[in-house]
């Protein structure tokens, strides 16, 4: 006989802040066997399978249904093998149009309606996901980074602008809502804005403290470390303070083509030139001319109300962030009447005026050592060889006119000058700085910080983790694109004790498009380390070639923001493998050789204390707990070494003062016997024999 039941339960968990409403739902079916005993049967078999197949059965739970629910819980495609799955996928999408559907001969179509309606969900998903993703990286600072003693798990009843009395006001009036919800004459349950029921007292009386509560940490010193930033390029305008004051999220665009005003190359002090880099930023965003601020002639502050305004003017200025200039014209030179004085030197220093190869509508601002660079991918010149005559046009100087009508027919030079003439914008976060404000809490420890107006743009400071894991890094700039993580390591190994980790030590700084920006952060393990390197780069000119074709890297340090109260533990004690052997057996320098002495006298021997303090050793308080640095130890009172240096000095006079002879018994162990009765001094042979015996058998 066959039967099926629900179990259906409610329960309530009370956790943390709030209270939750859980109901859960179970299907169970049963079999009744010869014996009279209820068997359970296979409920996927008996009712999932049939039911992706179409083929419905009768029962109660109705959870058959969900199985045509292939885009919203597991798949049935892998479950059944050839045609077959097709066969299923087919009546599961028939399934869910309808019988009416799917008898009247639409089935097909209107399954393939289905198919790419659900095709447009996910890729409206996935944009979705995309700006949730940019909108997370345009926010602003949280409560935690202005109150780092705040925990993260209970920082969702706080906001920037938002008071906790505000949070308290919404959520009675929310609950009281939601009470009026219920029926007036009591046959309805009232719940409040949790789903949980609630009862006359609690209406009357709700615990606004059971949702809300707070927790301050005291991170360790170190964890407090913060990088100063270090600002690229180095003549960036930071805005002014009504242009920060009045937006909540800010993008930095760079790579923007530098304006050519009535043949004038634009220049920062001229405010017609700043206007003509404002205008082309805010039409590639669609934003108003006043949300740009030109930092530099090629590189803008953008100004959103929200970091969702950021992240949608991102996505949409997609296709307006890829600029496509006039195409490049390569030709053999041929002789101006009007040349100027450098432009003559330079075609006299060649070969011959038809070995010299002219180049027209170069982007406006390339200088000659960056156009030699990038051709060097296809012809070996130098920087010495090319020469910027107007602000869009350059001379090539090559070997002979041979070699230059060779490069001008070079399929290479065509596809390396079409890339040129393509310029993409590259969109970085950027987000108002924090430092220190002042020292509140019990006892003013806890450390509070304030925003201020100066833009700190995403690469001016390593990540965080990437800091705090590292003792010193440095900071790279003007790095090929083609540079590898495992080229940079290779380039510093020479300054690590360690094998460098490749991937952990390196940091590329990226645009939001992925794109390498040429900024790079090298860590250290060791401070050290990093001040060697610093110091022989520094008398190398600060400058390092990560690539033959590249142009040099300069080096800075990264430094470090003072602190308000505490100091850096400094780097932690390296000892060699005969140095940690040694300091097993440093016991020795603890104990008074004449202690040592009256050990022995009692049968306490050298080999039985070091075994015994070898083994303490393994207890990490008196191992690694114990060699920690000052500030990282459980009982700062200790130095390194001493919580050990107590304990085999306790140990030494405990055994000097339970250790007794057959000469001198003592106290202790006389007073194990009656006044009147004879002390018993066999044990103390039985001792002396059993330690002869043990002595014998380990080979002692």
């Amino acid at each position: 006989m066959n039967s099926s039941a629900i179990i259906s339960g409610l329960s309530r968990h009370r956790r943390g802040a709030s209270s939750l409403l859980f109901r859960q739902t179970q299907v169970v079916s049963f079999t009744t066997t010869k014996d009279g005993k209820e068997k359970k049967e296979n409920f996927a078999k008996k009712f999932l399978e049939p039911a992706a197949r179409g083929e419905l059965q009768k029962h109660q739970s109705g959870i058959p249904k969900l199985a045509v629910r292939k885009h919203k819980g597991h798949s049935v495609k892998d479950a059944f093998p050839g045609k077959e799955s097709e066969e299923i996928i087919k009546n599961t999408i028939n399934l869910k149009l309808g019988a009416a559907d799917t008898a009247a001969g639409v089935g097909s179509s209107m399954g393939k309606n289905y198919v790419e309606r659900t095709t447009q969900q996910q890729r409206r998903n996935m944009k979705l996901m995309s700006q949730m993703e940019l909108e997370s990286l345009f926010e602003g600072s949280k409560p935690q980074e202005l109150n780092p003693g705040l925990s993260e798990n209970h920082q969702r009843w706080l906001g920037t602008k938002q008071s906790v009395q505000q949070s308290l006001f919404r959520q009675q009036r929310n609950i009281k809502q939601q009470s009026q919800r219920g029926g007036g004459d009591g046959s309805r349950p009232k719940y409040d804005m949790w789903g949980d029921e609630q009862h006359q007292p609690d209406l009357e009386d709700p615990w606004i403290t059971d949702a809300m509560y707070f927790r301050y940490e005291n991170p360790h010193v170190e964890s407090k470390r913060e990088p100063k930033p270090i600002i690229f390029p180095t003549n960036r305008v930071n805005p002014p303070e009504e242009f920060v004051q009045s937006h909540g999220a800010f993008a930095y665009v760079t790579n923007v083509p530098r304006p050519l005003v009535n043949g004038e190359v634009g220049s920062y002090e001229n405010p017609l030139h700043r206007h003509e880099v404002t205008e082309f930023v805010a039409d590639a965003f669609s934003v108003p001319a006043s949300h740009v601020f030109c930092a530099t002639m090629t590189s803008a502050f953008v100004g959103f109300k929200d970091a969702k305004e950021a992240a949608q003017a991102v996505i949409r200025s997609e296709g307006k962030r890829i600029i496509t200039g006039k195409k490049i014209e390569a030709t053999l030179y041929s002789a101006k009447e009007y040349a100027s004085d450098e432009e003559k030197d330079f075609v006299m220093n060649s070969t011959s005026p038809d070995a010299i190869i002219q180049l027209e509508n170069i982007p406006v601002g390339m200088k000659s050592g960056t156009v030699a660079r990038i051709l060097r991918r296809v012809t070996d010149i130098e920087g010495k060889d090319v020469l910027m005559s107007s602000p869009t046009t350059a001379m090539l100087r090559m070997p002979s006119n041979e070699a230059a009508t060779s490069l001008l027919k070079n399929r290479k030079m065509n596809e390396t000058l079409a890339s040129i003439q393509r310029q993409i914008l590259r969109v970085h976060c950027a987000r108002r700085e924090v430092v220190h404000d002042k020292f509140s809490g019990p006892v003013r420890q806890f450390q509070l910080k304030k925003l201020t107006n100066r833009l700190i743009v995403d690469g001016d400071v390593p990540s965080r983790n990437f800091f705090l894991s590292h003792a010193g890094v440095l900071h790279l700039c003007n790095v090929p694109a083609g540079t590898s993580k495992k080229d940079i390591s290779n380039f510093f190994q020479k300054f690590s004790v360690e094998r460098r980790d490749v991937e952990g030590s390196i940091e590329i700084v990226k645009s939001l498009d992925g794109h390498p920006t040429g900024r790079v952060y090298v860590g250290f393990d060791l401070e050290r380390e990093c001040s060697e390197a610093w110091k022989e780069l520094l008398a190398s000119g600060q400058k390092i070639m990560l690539h033959k074709a590249g142009p040099a890297a300069r080096v800075r340090p990264v430094k470090e923001v003072a602190f308000i109260r505490g100091s850096k533990l400094g780097d932690r004690s390296e000892r060699t493998q005969e140095e940690l052997i040694a300091s097993l057996k440093s016991w020795k320098e603890y104990v008074d050789p004449k202690d040592i002495e009256i050990l022995e006298s009692f049968g306490v021997t050298m080999d039985v204390l070091e075994e015994a303090f070898t083994a303490a050793r393994n207890n990490p308080t008196f191992g690694v707990e114990d060699q920690a640095r000052q500030g990282e130890r459980l009982r700062n009172e200790y130095a390194p070494g001493d919580h050990f240096r107590e304990f085999v000095q306790m140990y030494i006079d405990t055994l000097k003062e339970l250790g007794t002879t057959k000469d001198n018994p003592g106290l202790k162990y006389e007073g194990m016997f009656l006044p009147d009765e004879e002390i018993d001094y066999d044990l103390f042979d039985e001792e002396k024999a059993r330690l002869a015996s043990l002595r014998e058998r380990f080979n002692r």
